[in-house]
């Protein structure tokens, strides 16, 4: 159990969320509403059936979950709707920041058109702007599984929206899809003035980190919990500035990481390897970044000035211009140091 201050501090804790997938938070309420009205048939009927979906032998079996539930999103006006919701339920949570991805191939692959959905996200998010003022921006994330080839498509996509957008990555299962053949893509992506990422190094060992930090060029890594595996990458990713986006819970439920003991964020962040605490798909995962933060503490061992490094690292390393960046962390510094003082933690 945490004691009253340092709950105090967790839940007002000024926050910065860096991986997330808006289809993953989508509550399982706005899922049915969402198939009654679009005509999606899902495979539930109820929110505790939506729930008991949530549980997961592999990361396969929630890939396959996840894509057959977003289904039920198929309108610029259902994105508009899923984005201010996310808003509402991270500002609550004391978020002033944060990047969330969506995965445009699932899409594109039911002739939906991806600009509307973009402007559609993006709408949402300026409307959750305007009403508790958090500061929301849209990433890419395009599933390996699908090749470099059909990724043009979208990042030309991208390249056309004038605002909004700030990064790119790439997501799916890494089993067999090493990052390599997208070194072009993230060249181009690069040239656009996004943000790169990609998830790394979650259910692949090393090797798909390394590819993902000397062919593609990424300052971030979603996961990329294996580089605990290899000593010489840990000083690289040291070195180097490289940041993991680490989402504790996703890895224990998706089977990235057997237990809770066994999971290795203080053994990153001891090697001096940048982290930040995230939840992936926080419906998908019974979880929100308030409790990745209690689980961080009374979990895996992280002690607050951990936690508070961990915020600062995110603010740090958010895609944003650098006026734009240099306010937010020190909004970030502000205020934690004003809120520790406070309550004396």
């Amino acid at each position: 159990m945490l004691t009253p201050p340092l709950e105090a501090l967790i839940r007002r804790m000024p926050k910065v969320e860096l991986h997330l997938h808006l289809e993953g938070t989508i509550t399982p309420h706005t899922f049915l509403e969402l198939a009654r009205r679009n005509g999606v048939t899902l495979p539930a009927t109820d929110e505790a059936g939506i729930a008991a979906l949530f549980r997961y032998r592999d990361f396969g079996e929630f890939l396959d979950i996840f894509m057959s539930l977003v289904r039920a999103i198929v309108s610029g006006e259902d994105f508009e709707r899923l984005a201010y919701e996310l808003g509402l339920d991270l500002a609550a949570q004391t978020v002033r920041y944060a990047e969330v991805m969506i995965s445009p191939m699932q899409y594109l692959n039911r002739s939906l058109d991806l600009r509307e959905v973009i402007e559609g996200t993006l709408a949402g998010f300026a409307r959750a702007e305007r009403e508790v003022g958090i500061v929301l921006r849209l990433a890419l994330d395009y599933g390996r599984q699908y090749g470099p080839d059909q990724a043009w498509a979208v990042l030309d996509v991208a390249r056309q929206i004038p605002f909004g957008v700030v990064g790119w990555s790439i997501g799916g299962n890494e089993i067999g899809y090493p990052p390599e053949p997208f070194a072009p893509v993230f060249a181009a992506a690069r040239e656009a003035g996004l943000g790169l990422m990609a998830h790394a190094g979650e259910v692949v060992g090393p090797a798909s980190v390394w590819g993902a930090i000397d062919t593609l060029g990424v300052s971030r890594l979603g996961h990329g919990i294996r580089a605990a595996d290899d000593p010489v990458l840990m000083v690289a990713l040291r070195e180097r500035g490289i940041v993991l986006d680490v989402c504790p819970s996703s890895n224990l439920l998706t089977g990235a990481v057997a237990t809770w003991p066994e999971h290795p964020l203080r053994r990153l962040h001891e090697a001096g390897v940048l982290v930040t605490i995230n939840t992936d798909d926080p419906t998908f995962f019974a979880t929100t970044l308030n409790e990745e933060y209690r689980r961080s503490l009374l979990r895996l061992g992280l002690s607050i000035d951990d936690l508070c490094a961990a915020v600062c690292t995110a603010a740090r390393s958010a895609f944003l211009p650098p006026a734009e960046k240099a306010t937010l962390v020190e909004r970030i510094t502000t205020e934690i140091t004003a809120l520790r003082a406070e309550l004396g933690v």
